[in-house]
């Protein structure tokens, strides 16, 4: 299918790298369901920009972390445009609660963003792919599901689970539907911008290629997933962390 064809969902794609994300699928000519569970204006704004450029969009509100509207969202997306081919799972809870912190509404909220949401928007997203003859689902988990380091233990155990959905949805979806995930490191998005300048020059310090990522790169990343490019890849984990850890 040509990238022109493609209609992509992203979920959480307002800002940070969700955003860069839905905006690579646009340049790369695909149509794109932008997705915010709150800040819908923000996701308006990032589909109204995409359609200014003579791309095709639609913003469409959801909290993933509740499975209906998971659901709902790619059943509004078939609505919207007739068919989804891509679903890149990135919507995410930013909560650096430490271990005495974590209380059960918090747990539960974690493991619903990032491991319920992507389960069955995966499923309902793969209905549809495989009636359609096929697709590719892209999930966003993160270098501390590989090496804690500092992270919360919520956020790390969580971002583990998504590196395991995607190997089971992998095996069980082939050979029609293709599941990869990407997993960031230190990334210039709004996750980071609470950070002092000492802080960040310290954390810069342990990366091998000496900073931050920028949102375009992992969107990139994103994009190659989904292509024909990566036709022979599924269950693979890619680890874009700059050297901070080497998978």
């Amino acid at each position: 299918m040509r990238p022109r064809d493609r209609v992509v969902v992203v979920t959480g794609s307002s800002r940070g790298i969700g955003r860069a994300i839905a905006q690579a699928f646009a340049r790369d000519g695909a149509a794109v369901v932008v997705n915010a569970a709150r800040s819908i204006a923000e996701a308006r704004g990032v589909a109204d920009a995409i359609i200014s450029s003579g791309g095709r969009a639609a913003a469409v509100q959801a909290d993933v972390g509740e499975p209906a509207e998971a659901e709902g969202l790619i059943a509004r997306a078939l609505k919207l445009f007739g068919r989804v081919d891509v679903l890149v799972n990135n919507a995410g809870v930013i909560d650096r609660s430490g271990l005495w912190q974590i209380d059960p509404a918090r747990w539960a909220r974690m493991m619903a963003v990032h491991v319920t949401g992507p389960f069955f928007a995966g499923r309902a997203a793969a209905q549809a792919m495989l009636k359609q003859g096929g697709g590719a689902i892209v999930n966003i988990a993160s270098m501390r599901a590989i090496e804690p380091g500092s992270g919360a233990l919520h956020y790390n155990v969580s971002k583990a689970a998504v590196l395991m959905l995607t190997k089971c949805l992998a095996r069980d979806l082939a050979p029609h539907v293709r599941v990869n995930a990407i997993a960031p490191g230190y990334t210039d998005t709004a996750f980071h911008a609470d950070r002092t300048i000492a802080e960040r020059e310290q954390i810069t310090a342990r990366i091998p290629l000496r900073r931050f990522a920028r949102p375009e790169e992992i969107a990139r990343a994103a994009v190659f997933l989904a292509s024909d490019t990566a036709a022979y890849m599924t269950g693979h984990t890619l680890v874009l962390s700059g050297g901070a850890v080497l998978a």
